[in-house]
């Protein structure tokens, strides 16, 4: 378990470190996106100023009874720390249509979440609710997720990771290649939900049984 007073002063000094050298002025960017790359020197000299950080994370967050070091690369998301990759032959950029969904029991947490409804969609939402002891609703939120896929070398697979909010830094090969596939948004997995219940242009509501 970890130390939660702890965990907080390092996200602390997380942020501060993030305010005086975020993003890294020496290395490559792909427009728009927090993505930065460079030679290997380059990176090792950008990494090295977050290598404390990085250790007491990987401390904190050390599997309980386990010798393995916790990966850099698979720290929690919420301390905010960039992902590194080493020795990176080529990176994939994707844009997935994607659903955030979230289940509920009643309708007043439906609205607190997920904001205002029509007075005749929050009837039908409560007529659901009332009709067994297991309906629930569920919200349904579209959204376009970005993931890059990560192959290195002399790696068989690659690393799929969302960077959007961490960013990532690369440090690439003599041969490194970008593919930016952000123009060719991939489909979105067949949906089991249909005939949404209510519907406020942002969130879809459907009923279920739980």
């Amino acid at each position: 378990m970890q130390d939660a007073i702890a965990v907080q002063r390092l996200k602390s000094d997380i942020a501060l470190l993030r305010q005086n050298i975020w993003p890294p002025q020496t290395l490559a960017n792909v427009e728009g996106l927090p993505i930065y790359y460079g030679v290997k020197h380059e990176v090792e000299s950008y990494h090295q100023q977050w290598h404390e950080l990085l250790e007491r994370a990987q401390d904190l967050f050390q599997p309980f009874m386990q010798d393995d070091v916790v990966d850099e690369v698979h720290l929690p998301s919420h301390l905010n720390l960039p992902l590194f990759f080493f020795h990176v032959d080529r990176i994939r950029i994707n844009k997935t249509r994607a659903k955030e969904s979230k289940t509920f029991r009643g309708v007043a947490s439906v609205i607190e979440k997920c904001g205002q409804f029509d007075t005749d969609q929050v009837f039908a939402m409560g007529e659901w609710i009332k009709s067994d002891d297991t309906a629930a609703l569920v919200a349904h939120r579209e959204f376009i997720d970005l993931r890059t896929y990560v192959f290195q070398h002399g790696q068989s697979d690659y690393t799929r990771t969302r960077f959007y909010m961490n960013g990532v830094i690369l440090s690439v090969e003599e041969h490194f290649e970008l593919i930016d596939a952000r123009d060719k948004p991939r489909k979105q997995r067949n949906d089991s939900y249909s005939d949404p219940i209510a519907d406020n242009g942002v969130w879809k509501i459907f009923g279920k049984y739980r």
